[in-house]
């Protein structure tokens, strides 16, 4: 899994700032693209916020919200000269954000209206959001940095975000180096208000099981065993391949699985094998193809599906490896010509 910005080229070129008591307030970002790298710290300050509007001015020329004149600050990264010409990053300009290690608080439609916007990544040092900041956001991927415990803003993202949601963690271990990382997933949910007129009342149905799976916190922090015992209304609600994929997620990455959770997942997954097969070809992933092949979980019929759905869909290399798993466990019988 990728970790934030690797080299200080992928930083933001310019930052508009304010100084404040307990750091550095972000008031706006100028670049070339849309993929926002911010640093942890501004001339040995930490950027702890980011100011309400930000990244949603409908136009780049407007001032950004909270600044005054002769109190903004302006930082180049080190590479600044190279990015050329610059424009304010706003609205649809953003696509990918990583917020820094220290940021606490963000402020009220920081993001408002970033529709473009694919990926979000932040740390445990954020404990929520502001009022609207992701409102007309629809981005599928977060990536959350755990430095301490596991609490953390997700529920608060998830909350605004209705669309399905796959959530990578990253949780620091100084025991372990690297320490660990693992991925799940939210499915999408939406609310239908429904008028009965002649009685004057209104209804609101819920749709989709991702309702259900945003309320699986319990202090900020993520419960895996109420996760896990969703997986039912996972079934009745969504579709095969959302649950699949839900069910790959739990058991390739079986960050506090329990066994009776490990043993319904598994359930799932090889009674829907062909719909595991068209997934990750998909999502062109060999390694939930390797997972698949070490435990055993293939079928001949399965890997049949597979091939020919590789085929038709030129996945040379995916199609190489199931052509592999089935010769190694379902070889060709010799034909017995004897009397």
């Amino acid at each position: 899994m990728e970790k934030g910005y690797r080299n200080a080229e992928d930083l933001c070129p310019e930052l508009h700032y304010r100084k404040t008591a307990g750091g550095v307030m972000l008031t706006a970002c100028y670049g070339v693209d849309g993929r926002i790298f911010l640093p942890d710290e501004i001339e040995g300050e930490p950027i702890v916020s980011i100011a309400p509007y930000t990244f949603s001015v409908s136009s780049a020329s407007e001032p950004a919200v909270g600044q005054e004149k002769g109190k903004e600050n302006i930082w180049l990264s080190p590479d600044a000269r190279f990015a050329g010409e610059r424009r304010r990053l706003v609205a649809g300009d953003v696509t990918e954000v990583y917020l820094p290690r220290y940021v606490r608080e963000i402020g009220n439609y920081a993001f408002y209206r970033c529709h473009n916007m694919q990926r979000l990544s932040f740390h445990d040092a954020l404990p929520g959001i502001g009022g609207g900041a992701l409102t007309g956001c629809k981005f599928g991927e977060v990536q959350v940095f755990l430095h301490g415990k596991e609490r953390s803003a997700l529920k608060s993202i998830l909350d605004e975000i209705r669309f399905a949601v796959h959530v990578k963690f990253h949780k620091e271990s100084a025991a372990f180096g690297e320490g660990e990382e693992w991925e799940i997933l939210f499915p999408e949910h939406y609310e239908e208000s429904v008028e009965n007129t002649p009685a004057r009342l209104l209804y609101t149905s819920h749709h989709g099981a991702g309702g259900y799976y945003r309320q699986c916190f319990y202090d900020r922090e993520l419960d895996y065993g109420k996760y896990d015992a969703l997986l039912p209304r996972a079934i009745a609600e969504e579709g095969e391949e959302t649950v699949a994929e839900l069910a790959l997620l739990r058991l390739f990455f079986p960050y506090r699985l329990s066994e009776t959770a490990r043993a319904s997942y598994e359930q799932y997954v090889r009674t829907h094998m062909q719909t595991a097969a068209k997934l990750l070809i998909d999502k062109e992933n060999a390694g939930w193809l390797a997972f698949l092949s070490q435990n055993g979980y293939w079928t001949e019929s399965a890997l049949d599906f597979g091939i020919e759905y590789a085929r038709q869909r030129e996945k040379t290399e995916l199609l190489g490896l199931m052509m592999d798993e089935k010769y190694r466990r379902f070889p060709a019988r010799k034909k017995d010509f004897s009397l």
